[in-house]
């Protein structure tokens, strides 16, 4: 007998659910899944410096390749970091940058 999964009610903060929101939009999957992802990586204790690569679907940087075309070493970090930036920061960034 499979054990099926359990609902519950989660109540988060509206900045942290953007937060996650923007990830998985980044990642091409669900909320759930995000969240599921990000917890069983946590709680596996996963060095920091690897969360990054652990926490991308399977096929992630294959898709991101297709999507890209081809850009540099350098243009391929700055729309990594970018995406790790909060919608205020980028905000922020791009005024900066204009």
């Amino acid at each position: 007998m499979v054990d099926a999964p359990h609902r519950f009610l989660l109540r988060l903060p509206p900045d942290l659910h953007r937060r996650i929101l923007e990830a998985s939009t980044r990642y091409r999957r669900s909320l759930n899944a995000e969240i599921i992802a990000r917890l069983e990586h946590t709680l596996d204790g996963i060095p920091q410096d690897a969360e990054e690569a652990q926490l991308e679907p399977a096929l992630f940087p294959l898709l991101e390749t297709m999507f890209r075309g081809e850009l540099t070493e350098d243009e391929d970090t700055l729309i990594r970091l970018f995406r790790r930036l909060s919608a205020r920061q980028r905000s922020a960034l791009l005024n900066l940058l204009r």
